[in-house]
């Protein structure tokens, strides 16, 4: 008897298109590389070649991107930013 949904749709019209296999992975298979990897390796691999790029400086414009971020924030919060508006 048939007792899923997708058994009785089987049954009227049968997929024709056969499911894959789920199996698991092994030392044959290849890892995935979909284009944004690829990007980003490249980005990575062009900031790994400028020698005046340093971590100091990454997270000295990390911490003046997020001091601007939340300075806007408290202005929107507090009402700051429709009174200067006007």
């Amino acid at each position: 008897m048939l007792k899923r949904k997708v058994d009785y749709l089987d049954a009227i019209a049968p997929n024709p298109r056969k499911r894959p296999e789920l199996r698991l992975a092994n030392d044959n298979d290849a890892p995935v590389h979909s284009a944004a990897q690829g990007l980003q390796h490249e980005i990575a691999r062009v900031f790994a070649q400028e020698n005046t790029w340093s971590v100091r400086r990454t997270v000295a414009i990390g911490v003046v991107f997020h001091l601007g971020v939340f300075c806007a924030l408290g202005l929107a919060a507090s009402g700051a930013i429709g009174h200067f508006a006007r």
